[in-house]
């Protein structure tokens, strides 16, 4: 008999000590969240400043609009990573 058939005195699924997985995955949900309600407020602030739709349709928008515009495709990346997240922490940790 070899060490890979010796029997287990423990439990197989042992975490450390103080909080369990779950919780700190959804302690990071909660960050998530919160920095993309700030940067929503933030963007939406700018976008209210600049002209919304001259942010997107003008040739030569300026510098403001143009953080109009990269911001609006930073917010569809990060808002996809906070719901691909938030996925994979209800299908594993609910």
């Amino acid at each position: 008999m070899n060490a890979s058939h010796a029997s287990h005195l423990g439990p197989v699924n042992m975490h450390p000590a103080g909080r369990r997985p779950g919780h700190v995955r959804r302690n990071v949900l909660l960050v998530m969240y919160a920095a993309l309600a700030a940067q929503l407020a933030i963007w939406g602030a700018l976008a209210a400043r600049t002209g919304l739709t001259a942010a997107f349709t003008q040739a030569h928008r300026g510098a403001e609009a143009d953080v109009v515009v990269g911001g609006a495709v930073w917010l569809a990346q990060f808002t996809l990573a906070v719901v691909i997240a938030t996925v994979s922490y209800r299908r594993n940790w609910r």
